[in-house]
C-alpha cells in the first residue's frame, strides 16, 4: 500500500488480466456482463444454458482486457487524484458537481461487445507457431466489422477533406470507440507476439547456391530458363532486399528496355522495374529500383539477370512479368521456396560451416524474408549507413512520399533515378 492508502497491484502479478482494480471503471468506460448480454440478447441470462455462460465468460474476458489496457500505477494515480478532487470539491460545498454521471448507458452494443466475443473466439483457433493464433490474425475481425460498418446507412456519417485527399471521418462504429480501442491494446498485451522470423541469408550462402546453379546450368542444357529464372529471383531479392510478395512484381518490358542503356553507361547498373498496385496508390505504377551489375562480394546480377532475358528473347516473350510460370502467368514467391530449401540442403551436407546440421531450414528460412534480411544485416556489418540502408529499403514509402514520381513515364522516371545514381547503388554495391 504506498502512502495515498491504495494497494500497489503491479506487485500481485498473478492476479494480472484475471481481476479488476479499485478504480478502473475510472478510466475506462464499463459496463458489467449483464447488461452487455442485455444489449446484445435483449434478454437475461440463463445460467443453466452452456451457450449463456460462454458469452458470459467472453464478456468478462473482454472487460478485463479494457480495464488491463492501462497499467495499475495509471490506474493508482487516476484514483488518488479523483479522490484528491473530491475531497478540495467537498470542502467548497460543489463535491456533486466535480464529475459528470458515468452512466447509464444506452441499452444496445455502443462498446463494440459483439465484435470483441467474435475476435475472442477466433483467439481460440490453433495456431501456426503456437498453440493458438496470433493478435495478428484475430485482429483482422476488427478491420472487416468496421468495412461492413461504413458501407451500412449507418456508416454514412459526415466527413472533412484534409490535405492530399486524406478524409477525416466522422465515424459511430463502435469499433473505433474508446472501450474497443482499450480492449485491443489489453487483449494484445494479455496475448503477447510469437515472432519467428526468417533467419537472414548471408553472403557466402547466396554464392554458394549460384556456384550450384552455375554448375546445373552447363551440365543441364535444357533446363536453362528454370535456372537462369532461379538465379534471377535470388539476386533480385537480395540486391534490392526485397520481400518475397514484392518479386512476383518485377517487370520484364521494364528491365528489358533499360537494359543496354544501363549496363553500358557509367557506372554500369541494372534497372529492377517493379509494376503493381501498392496500398495508398492509384492504379498500376512502376518503380525502379537500380542495382549494381556486380557486388563486391562477387555476386553477378548481370550474369543471371542476363541470362534469364536471352532465354526469353529464345522464346520471343518480351513482356509481362520476370517470374512466371508456364502459362506466362504471374508465379507466387513461394512457387520458389522448394527449390530454395533444396540448395540450402546442399549447402548443408557439403558446407555444415555455412549451415550447421543442427538448423531446420524449413522452420528458419523462408523465401519471404531470408533475402531482405540477409542483404539488410551484410550491408550494416560492412558499415553502411543507416540512412543508406533505410533509403533503399523503405522504397514504397519514399515514393508514396513524392521522393519519386510514379506518375510520370518511365523514361522520365529513370532520368530522375539517373541523377542520384551513385547514391542508390550504395546499398547493392557494398554487399
Amino acid at each position: 500500500m504506498n502512502e495515498d492508502g491504495v494497494i500497489n497491484e503491479e506487485e500481485k502479478s498473478s492476479k494480472r488480466y484475471c481481476e479488476a482494480r479499485n478504480g478502473d471503471n475510472l478510466s475506462t468506460p464499463f459496463q458489467c456482463d449483464t447488461c452487455h448480454f442485455r444489449n446484445l440478447m435483449n434478454r437475461d441470462p440463463h445460467h443453466a444454458l452452456a451457450m449463456d455462460l460462454r458469452m458470459l465468460k467472453c464478456i468478462r474476458r473482454a472487460n478485463l482486457d479494457a480495464l488491463w489496457s492501462l497499467e495499475p500505477r495509471t490506474v493508482n494515480r487516476t484514483l488518488v487524484e479523483c479522490k484528491r478532487g473530491l475531497d478540495i470539491a467537498l470542502t467548497l460545498g460543489f463535491k456533486n458537481k466535480l464529475f459528470v454521471p458515468m452512466g447509464p448507458y444506452p441499452v444496445e452494443d455502443s462498446f463494440g461487445m459483439g465484435a470483441a466475443i467474435v475476435i475472442l473466439q477466433v483467439s481460440l483457433n490453433p495456431g501456426k507457431y503456437d498453440k493458438n493464433v496470433q493478435f495478428g490474425t484475430i485482429r483482422k475481425f476488427r478491420s472487416a466489422f468496421s468495412n461492413v460498418y461504413h458501407a451500412s446507412v449507418q456508416g454514412q456519417a459526415a466527413m472533412v477533406m484534409a490535405k492530399d485527399a486524406r478524409k477525416l471521418t466522422v465515424t459511430k462504429c463502435p469499433t473505433y470507440g474508446l472501450w474497443f480501442e482499450k480492449f485491443m491494446k489489453g487483449c494484445h498485451k494479455r496475448m503477447g507476439d510469437i515472432i519467428k522470423p526468417d533467419r537472414a541469408l548471408s553472403t557466402a550462402i547466396l554464392l554458394e547456391i549460384l556456384a550450384i546453379l552455375n554448375t546445373e546450368w552447363n551440365e543441364w542444357p535444357d533446363h536453362k530458363l528454370e535456372l537462369a529464372a532461379e538465379g534471377a529471383f535470388y539476386v533480385i531479392a537480395f540486391c534490392c532486399a526485397l520481400r518475397g510478395e514484392e518479386l512476383p512484381l518485377v517487370d520484364l518490358h521494364g528491365i528489358t528496355k533499360h537494359w543496354l542503356q544501363s549496363t553500358t553507361s557509367e557506372p554500369p547498373h541494372i534497372v529492377i522495374a517493379i509494376l503493381g498496385r501498392f496500398k495508398g496508390e492509384l492504379g498500376e505504377n512502376y518503380h525502379l529500383l537500380p542495382i549494381v551489375t556486380i557486388t563486391s562480394s562477387g555476386i553477378d546480377n548481370k550474369l543471371w539477370i542476363g541470362r534469364l532475358l536471352k532465354e526469353y528473347a529464345k522464346a520471343n516473350i518480351t513482356s509481362g512479368p520476370l517470374f512466371r510460370n508456364k502459362l506466362g502467368s504471374k508465379i507466387k514467391a513461394i512457387d520458389f521456396e522448394p527449390q530454395f530449401f533444396d540448395r540450402l540442403e546442399q549447402i548443408q551436407a557439403s558446407r555444415p560451416y555455412l549451415i550447421h546440421s543442427s538448423e531446420d531450414i524449413t522452420e528458419e528460412y523462408g523465401i519471404y524474408r531470408s533475402f531482405r534480411r540477409g542483404s539488410t544485416s551484410e550491408a550494416t556489418n560492412k558499415g553502411l549507413a543507416p540512412d543508406v540502408i533505410d533509403a533503399n529499403n523503405r522504397w514504397r514509402k519514399f515514393h508514396r512520399a513524392g521522393t519519386s514520381r510514379p506518375g510520370l513515364s518511365m523514361r522520365d522516371h529513370y532520368t530522375d533515378i539517373r541523377l542520384t545514381l551513385n547514391q542508390s547503388l550504395r546499398f547493392s554495391a557494398i554487399l
